[in-house]
């Protein structure tokens, strides 16, 4: 091997352990143990997010000395910390950033730090152009040295690597917010959604997918593999998930199968499958899988009713009604279920037309129903 491109097995420990650090459990604590051997430090934390009023922020530590003194740095005394905003992507001590005397004579250190028996602080900033920001601390007792100029040069050697293992939490982090986002989304949908691998496993299934599994009446989990309880729906479905698997792998994405079922526990019940994006795995091999989405006509429509006053400015008693009638209650049902007279509910409907602008019954159902006020919760 090449000299130039030799590591020592230390170094070698510590970025793997960095390349971990977001995925770890707990996240980040190896490396910074680690990362605080290499560089003399009693004590390294991770600041991914900084502490505000209300809310305590992504602080990590490679030790915590005691939950106390964690818990009032985050609601305190972060913000009495002079040794920040440094400037970015550089190694600073304590002393090299401001006056000693300044710093040792201040609340922070004499209310906070002094206790700790930490005496030399070293510190850097990190920033990218994407916005993603950390702050790393180093810490020593008072019993050692200061931080030396070899362990200043190391730190900042580590500093592109460590940022970009924070930009790639930070991205993977907004991938799964996303991800979040739109699994709720078709859960308020009221919409099972369940993703199958090549050989037809349960790689995934949302809420409403889980529900229905779980009653089992028309569809479970069998040896993890998705099946339909009705005997000609089942053989329906596994006719087209086949279809759609073959048209995957020949690389057809369009190709959609829908069927509607017959069964007894799930008249008229929609599936749609169709395939998912071919991903390269890292043996070079490919990885098809397939979405299926089921609705269930059986499950009610959910939505708050705030979403639904603040929409069409209804009053709380019209909302109440207005929902149960998308859900296919009648007049007199829904009258019976809020427990108020035919007159009342009359009188409640009468507004709700005439907030809403439709005349029929049939037309609010589809008003509501097409409304994102179910989404609200």
């Amino acid at each position: 091997m090449p000299r130039d491109y030799q590591i020592s097995a230390a170094m070698n420990e510590l970025l793997l352990a960095l390349s971990r650090g977001p995925v770890a459990d707990p996240p980040w604590q190896e490396f910074l143990r680690l990362l605080g051997q290499a560089l003399g430090a009693d004590f390294v934390t991770l600041i991914l997010r900084a502490p505000k009023a209300g809310d305590a922020g992504v602080v990590i530590n490679s030790v915590v000395l005691s939950s106390a003194i964690f818990d009032s740095y985050n609601e305190s005394y972060f913000a009495m910390d002079p040794f920040v905003n440094l400037p970015a992507g550089e190694v600073y001590t304590m002393d090299e950033f401001m006056a000693p005397e300044e710093y040792y004579a201040s609340d922070y250190y004499q209310q906070y730090v002094k206790g700790t028996g930490v005496r030399h602080l070293m510190g850097a900033d990190l920033g990218d152009d994407l916005g993603n920001s950390a702050r790393l601390r180093f810490a020593r007792v008072e019993e050692k040295d200061n931080f030396s100029a070899a362990e200043r040069a190391l730190c900042k050697q580590l500093l592109p690597h460590i940022q970009q293992t924070i930009r790639l939490q930070a991205r993977i982090a907004r991938v799964e917010s996303e991800r979040s986002l739109f699994a709720n989304a078709v859960d308020r949908m009221a919409v099972a959604a369940i993703i199958l691998d090549q050989s037809a496993r349960i790689r995934h299934s949302n809420r409403a997918a889980e529900r229905l599994m779980g009653e089992g009446r028309w569809m479970q989990s069998e040896n993890g593999k998705l099946r339909l309880a009705d005997r000609a729906d089942n053989q329906a479905f596994r006719a087209c998930l086949d279809e759609v698997m073959q048209a995957h792998l020949r690389g057809e994405p369009a190709f959609i199968r829908a069927l509607r079922l017959s069964g007894p526990e799930a008249p008229g019940a929609g599936v749609l499958i169709r395939p998912l994006p071919l991903v390269a795995a890292p043996d070079g091999s490919r990885n098809p899988s397939v979405a299926i989405f089921i609705s269930d006509p059986s499950q009610p429509r959910d939505a708050p009713q705030a979403v639904l006053m603040t929409l069409f400015g209804f009053t709380r008693a019209e909302a109440n009604l207005a929902l149960l009638l998308a859900n296919g209650a009648t007049l007199d049902e829904a009258c019976e279920q809020l427990n108020i007279s035919r007159n009342t509910g009359k009188s409640h409907l009468s507004a709700v037309f005439s907030k809403t602008g439709v005349t029929r019954q049939t037309r609010l159902v589809q008003l509501i129903l097409r409304s994102v006020a179910h989404m609200g919760e």
